[in-house]
Protein backbone atom coordinates (compact mmCIF):
# COMPACT_ATOMS: atom_id res chain seq x y z
CA UNK A 1 0.00 0.00 0.00
CA UNK A 2 1.54 3.38 -1.27
CA UNK A 3 0.93 6.50 1.08
CA UNK A 4 -0.09 9.42 -1.01
CA UNK A 5 0.20 12.99 0.24
CA UNK A 6 -2.88 14.88 -0.09
CA UNK A 7 -0.32 18.09 -0.71
CA UNK A 8 3.62 18.67 -1.66
CA UNK A 9 5.67 20.55 0.75
CA UNK A 10 6.10 23.36 -1.62
CA UNK A 11 2.38 24.00 -1.34
CA UNK A 12 2.54 23.62 2.50
CA UNK A 13 5.17 26.22 2.31
CA UNK A 14 8.32 24.30 3.69
CA UNK A 15 11.73 24.00 2.45
CA UNK A 16 12.99 20.31 1.01
CA UNK A 17 16.41 18.84 2.87
CA UNK A 18 18.31 19.89 -0.19
CA UNK A 19 17.17 23.61 -0.27
CA UNK A 20 18.02 23.73 3.57
CA UNK A 21 21.25 22.02 2.78
CA UNK A 22 22.31 24.19 0.66
CA UNK A 23 21.15 26.88 2.69
CA UNK A 24 23.50 26.45 5.32
CA UNK A 25 26.56 26.10 3.09
CA UNK A 26 26.23 29.67 2.04
CA UNK A 27 25.42 30.74 5.28
CA UNK A 28 28.37 29.42 6.69
CA UNK A 29 30.68 30.66 3.43
CA UNK A 30 29.39 33.82 4.30
CA UNK A 31 29.65 33.65 8.42
CA UNK A 32 33.45 32.30 7.25
CA UNK A 33 33.93 35.40 5.26
CA UNK A 34 33.23 37.91 7.73
CA UNK A 35 35.36 36.14 10.63
CA UNK A 36 38.39 36.57 8.14
CA UNK A 37 37.64 39.90 7.41
CA UNK A 38 37.40 40.61 11.43
CA UNK A 39 40.46 38.91 12.03
CA UNK A 40 42.34 40.72 9.49
CA UNK A 41 40.79 43.82 10.29
CA UNK A 42 41.35 43.56 14.22
CA UNK A 43 45.18 41.67 13.89
CA UNK A 44 45.88 45.49 11.92
CA UNK A 45 44.28 47.56 14.78
CA UNK A 46 46.16 45.76 17.50
CA UNK A 47 49.26 45.99 15.85
CA UNK A 48 49.05 50.14 15.68
CA UNK A 49 47.61 49.58 19.11
CA UNK A 50 50.70 48.09 20.11
CA UNK A 51 52.77 50.41 18.13
CA UNK A 52 51.18 53.31 19.90
CA UNK A 53 51.56 51.58 23.24
CA UNK A 54 55.36 51.38 22.97
CA UNK A 55 55.56 55.12 21.67
CA UNK A 56 53.76 56.45 24.49
CA UNK A 57 55.84 54.00 27.25
CA UNK A 58 59.15 55.21 25.20
CA UNK A 59 58.21 58.52 25.48
CA UNK A 60 56.76 58.58 29.06
CA UNK A 61 60.64 56.63 30.31
CA UNK A 62 62.14 59.11 28.70
CA UNK A 63 60.62 62.06 29.83
CA UNK A 64 60.79 60.62 33.15
CA UNK A 65 64.78 60.33 32.87
CA UNK A 66 64.87 64.06 31.52
CA UNK A 67 62.62 65.35 34.42
CA UNK A 68 65.14 63.39 37.01
CA UNK A 69 68.36 64.80 35.37
CA UNK A 70 66.87 68.48 35.54
CA UNK A 71 65.14 68.41 39.00
CA UNK A 72 68.67 67.19 39.99
CA UNK A 73 70.78 70.38 38.46
CA UNK A 74 71.74 73.63 40.25
CA UNK A 75 70.17 76.20 37.49
CA UNK A 76 68.86 76.69 33.84
CA UNK A 77 71.15 79.05 31.96
CA UNK A 78 69.13 79.11 28.46
CA UNK A 79 66.49 79.39 27.81
CA UNK A 80 66.55 83.17 29.65
CA UNK A 81 63.04 83.41 31.95
CA UNK A 82 60.11 83.95 29.61
CA UNK A 83 60.98 82.82 26.24
CA UNK A 84 61.48 78.93 24.79
CA UNK A 85 64.12 77.41 22.90
CA UNK A 86 64.39 74.01 20.80
CA UNK A 87 67.49 73.14 23.81
CA UNK A 88 68.42 73.89 27.04
CA UNK A 89 71.33 74.91 29.10
CA UNK A 90 71.86 73.91 32.55
CA UNK A 91 74.20 73.57 35.36
CA UNK A 92 74.07 70.35 37.37
CA UNK A 93 75.22 69.21 41.08
CA UNK A 94 78.86 68.71 40.08
CA UNK A 95 79.05 72.19 38.15
CA UNK A 96 79.27 70.60 34.61
CA UNK A 97 77.46 72.65 31.97
CA UNK A 98 74.71 70.56 30.05
CA UNK A 99 73.35 71.00 26.85
CA UNK A 100 70.05 68.99 26.12
CA UNK A 101 69.66 69.60 22.00
CA UNK A 102 67.85 68.18 19.21
CA UNK A 103 69.96 66.38 16.23
CA UNK A 104 67.99 65.11 12.84
CA UNK A 105 67.93 61.35 12.71
CA UNK A 106 67.92 60.89 8.43
CA UNK A 107 66.59 56.92 8.95
CA UNK A 108 63.64 58.10 10.93
CA UNK A 109 62.85 60.81 9.08
CA UNK A 110 63.16 58.87 5.69
CA UNK A 111 60.64 56.41 7.08
CA UNK A 112 58.63 58.82 8.67
CA UNK A 113 58.56 61.01 5.66
CA UNK A 114 58.47 64.12 7.94
CA UNK A 115 61.54 65.48 10.49
CA UNK A 116 62.22 63.42 13.45
CA UNK A 117 65.35 64.26 15.57
CA UNK A 118 67.19 62.47 18.69
CA UNK A 119 67.52 64.12 21.51
CA UNK A 120 71.01 64.43 22.61
CA UNK A 121 73.01 65.55 26.03
CA UNK A 122 76.22 66.96 25.82
CA UNK A 123 78.01 67.44 29.19
CA UNK A 124 81.44 69.97 29.85
CA UNK A 125 83.16 69.92 32.78
CA UNK A 126 84.24 74.04 33.16
CA UNK A 127 87.37 72.96 34.64
CA UNK A 128 88.97 70.75 32.07
CA UNK A 129 86.84 72.16 29.38
CA UNK A 130 86.68 68.53 28.03
CA UNK A 131 82.89 67.52 26.56
CA UNK A 132 81.45 64.30 27.14
CA UNK A 133 80.15 61.96 23.48
CA UNK A 134 76.67 63.37 22.83
CA UNK A 135 74.20 60.71 24.83
CA UNK A 136 71.02 60.04 23.08
CA UNK A 137 68.27 60.98 25.77
CA UNK A 138 64.87 60.58 23.48
CA UNK A 139 64.44 58.80 20.14
CA UNK A 140 61.80 59.49 17.86
CA UNK A 141 61.02 63.19 18.75
CA UNK A 142 58.89 65.50 16.27
CA UNK A 143 59.56 68.77 18.87
CA UNK A 144 60.89 69.61 21.56
CA UNK A 145 60.39 72.41 23.64
CA UNK A 146 61.85 74.13 26.73
CA UNK A 147 60.43 77.36 28.41
CA UNK A 148 62.38 79.10 31.16
CA UNK A 149 59.42 80.44 33.89
CA UNK A 150 62.76 81.30 36.27
CA UNK A 151 65.92 80.01 36.64
CA UNK A 152 64.89 77.38 38.45
CA UNK A 153 61.63 76.34 36.90
CA UNK A 154 60.98 75.15 33.29
CA UNK A 155 58.48 73.66 30.78
CA UNK A 156 58.92 70.53 28.47
CA UNK A 157 56.80 70.17 25.89
CA UNK A 158 57.72 67.68 23.69
CA UNK A 159 56.12 65.76 20.74
CA UNK A 160 57.24 61.83 19.23
CA UNK A 161 56.23 60.33 16.68
CA UNK A 162 56.38 56.78 15.50
CA UNK A 163 54.33 54.91 13.16
CA UNK A 164 51.63 56.18 12.19
CA UNK A 165 51.17 57.55 15.88
CA UNK A 166 52.02 60.54 17.85
CA UNK A 167 52.32 61.17 21.44
CA UNK A 168 52.63 64.52 23.13
CA UNK A 169 54.00 65.20 26.51
CA UNK A 170 53.77 68.55 28.68
CA UNK A 171 55.78 68.65 32.11
CA UNK A 172 56.93 71.64 34.65
CA UNK A 173 60.36 71.06 36.38
CA UNK A 174 61.27 72.86 39.36
CA UNK A 175 64.60 72.48 40.26
CA UNK A 176 65.27 70.70 43.92
CA UNK A 177 68.92 71.59 44.26
CA UNK A 178 68.94 75.53 42.94
CA UNK A 179 70.95 77.63 44.70
CA UNK A 180 68.84 80.69 47.08
CA UNK A 181 68.99 84.28 46.07
CA UNK A 182 68.74 84.42 49.80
Amino acid sequence: MMWRRSESCRERGGLTLVEMTIAVFVFSLVLGAGFRAMTIFMGRTSQRLSERLVLQMEARKALLALYQRLQQSIEVLAPPPGTTLPYIVYKDLMSNICCLYLEPDPARTKEEGQPIYRAMLLVRDPASAVASAPIPVMQQVARLQFTAHSPTGVLISATLRGGKGEFSLVNFVRLKNAESDE
